[in-house]
């Protein structure tokens, strides 16, 4: 699934990221939040998102299959 910009997504419980990943696991967990921040136009599987309530806005490039959309953004 091709997420856009403006969705927001949860980690999903068997996440890489929260389960293997030392530099996120002790930021995110299976219950956090990632509102995508750019969509990559050439990828279905890759998109830029941001951790909702991180203390740093920086964007990450992630990929679609270790997250849950919560909602989806305005189209």
């Amino acid at each position: 699934m091709a997420f856009k910009a403006g969705d927001l997504l949860r980690f999903k419980e068997d996440s890489w990221w929260t389960q293997r990943d030392t530099a996120f696991r002790g930021t995110v967990s299976h219950g956090s939040l990632v509102l995508v921040t750019n969509s990559l136009d050439s990828s279905k599987q890759f998109f830029y998102g941001t951790i909702c309530g991180s203390d740093s806005n920086e964007s990450h490039l992630w990929t679609s299959d270790q997250f849950d959309m919560v909602s989806a953004g305005d189209r």
